[in-house]
């Protein structure tokens, strides 16, 4: 007579446990990727803005440039 390792009650245990611990590694992942979506969203919209902000110094600094050679060949 042979006997069975797990009772049908403990597989069922079993399965309970594994599909939880298979629900929250899913939740888990995906928190983790709305995360890392909303990172590199504001990463790129900080990059947008830092870029804008070096264009509009540079063509300050043109603007102040060619203000001061016009201003040198006066005399």
């Amino acid at each position: 007579m042979e006997q069975d390792l797990f009772s049908d009650k403990d597989l069922e245990q079993y399965r309970k446990a594994a599909g939880v611990a298979y629900e929250f590694a899913k939740q888990k992942y995906k928190d983790t990727g709305e995360q890392q979506r909303e990172t590199i969203g504001k990463g790129a919209t900080e990059e947008r803005a830092g870029a804008k902000q070096k264009q509009e110094f540079s063509e300050s600094d043109e603007a102040r440039d060619a203000a001061q050679a016009r201003g040198a060949y006066k005399y």
